[in-house]
């Protein structure tokens, strides 16, 4: 319980500061809160940085992780550029190059990034986040998404991400159920599950200043 007060308070900090949007879900296994920052650096939403900040910590204090990574963006032909990426996690840490297309109209957002690892072990990995919110009524829209991450060793997979979310949203509060799960080796099943609801609060701050 420490550990998930501890947790609460460094996403709020975080929250009041920088944070486009904010996520908190309660699962039947742990907590899971995610803080994403976006900022563009210019008129023609050419030069952008993404970053993000999140943390899962079990119920019964055995267990944390935490994970931060930030995405410098050139998107320079259709939707299409050139990512740079580094990341600090409790598992390790690491610098990642590839490249992107991002997608967005008034109901649908589309980011899909494939990358490899920069370093001596050649590690590849795909990573992608599509919403689809259409709207229901002046205040009320349908909030979706889904979260993609694998990691590729030698044309093998290591482990793989799925993040689900699906409810409502009024006025850029955004609430339903979620899921997080993980598949980890060759064989595609579930080696892990958390199921539960999520609250998001997503801020319109785009530019630096």
């Amino acid at each position: 319980m420490k550990q998930i007060l501890f947790i609460l308070c460094l996403s709020l900090i975080a929250v009041t500061t920088k944070a486009q949007s904010f996520e908190i879900m309660p699962g039947n296994e742990r907590l899971f809160i995610d803080a994403q920052f976006l900022s563009f650096f210019d008129q023609d939403y050419k030069w952008s940085l993404f970053s993000r900040a999140r943390a899962t910590a079990n119920y019964d204090d055995q267990g944390t992780d935490l994970f931060t990574a930030g995405y410098l963006n050139h998107t320079f032909y259709k939707g299409f550029g050139v990512s740079l990426i580094g990341r600090v996690a409790s598992r390790g840490s690491g610098v990642d190059a590839g490249v992107h297309y991002v997608f967005n109209n008034k109901s649908l957002s589309i980011f899909a990034l494939p990358s490899i690892n920069i370093g001596d072990e050649v590690e590849y990995s795909w990573f992608s986040i599509v919403r689809y919110t259409p709207r229901i009524s002046e205040n009320w829209k349908v909030y979706s998404s889904l979260e993609l991450f694998s990691s590729f060793r030698e044309a093998a997979h290591v482990f793989s991400v799925q993040r689900w979310r699906v409810g409502l949203d009024w006025k850029a509060f955004q609430f339903g159920l979620a899921a997080n799960l993980s598949f980890l080796g060759q064989d595609d099943i579930i080696t892990d599950a958390n199921w539960g609801i999520f609250i998001r609060k997503a801020f319109n701050r785009l530019y630096s200043k």
